[in-house]
């Protein structure tokens, strides 16, 4: 039977009210990777419910992918520039030549993954969530984030608020139910959507 947003948030609420309830998910002795998918028009309940479980638990750290990529950019001094670039350039483009290169999360000393690692201690005592995914797509990528956050976190979860879906069976991503965003297979779903 197929779970409601309002049950599922309320899960989602309870899992992400302290580190030991995230811990008791059981991922075969693996890393402690979790995906809350839903439907794309929930995403204002979503972060509604995101931002009272913030308040209720200081454990959470949380990352907004989109606002992260700004602030990277701003940093190197390329905001007004790329602002300008945008009405003459195509899109393609400018993620090709600007984004990937200032971005790319396989470069040694990433500036993305390095504001996770000097965020937080991988102690074991914090829950990492993951926001503005579908915002900062295509210039950061789900699934790469994961990958690349594997090496930065092995005692902390990681929960990723996913506008799509999830397939845990191939784990494959579909952003907005739409866009094939890759596959992932070491992140579980922390709270299943029941039966369609």
């Amino acid at each position: 039977m197929k779970i409601s947003i309002r049950e599922r948030l309320d899960a989602l609420r309870f899992q992400l009210s302290s580190v030991q309830n995230l811990n008791k998910n059981k991922t075969a002795g693996d890393m402690k990777f979790f995906i809350f998918d839903y439907d794309p028009k929930d995403e204002t309940r979503v972060r509604e419910e995101t931002q009272k479980a913030l308040r209720s638990n200081s454990e959470i750290v949380p990352f907004d992918l989109y606002e992260m990529m700004l602030e990277i950019i701003k940093e190197n001094g390329y905001f007004d520039t790329i602002k300008l670039m945008e009405k003459d350039y195509d899109k393609s483009l400018l993620l090709q030549e600007v984004f990937q290169p200032m971005l790319a999360l396989e470069q040694s000393g990433n500036k993305i993954l390095y504001k996770f690692s000097s965020s937080v201690p991988d102690d074991g005592t914090h829950i990492i969530l993951i926001t503005g995914v579908g915002k900062a797509y295509p210039v950061i990528r789900s699934h790469t984030i994961l990958n690349n956050l594997q090496s930065i976190f092995k005692r902390n979860p990681v929960v990723m608020l996913y506008p799509g879906t999830f397939s845990v069976r191939k784990g494959h991503l579909k952003l907005f139910d739409r866009l094939d965003d890759d596959n992932y297979y070491r992140a579980f779903p922390i709270i299943d959507r029941g039966e369609e």
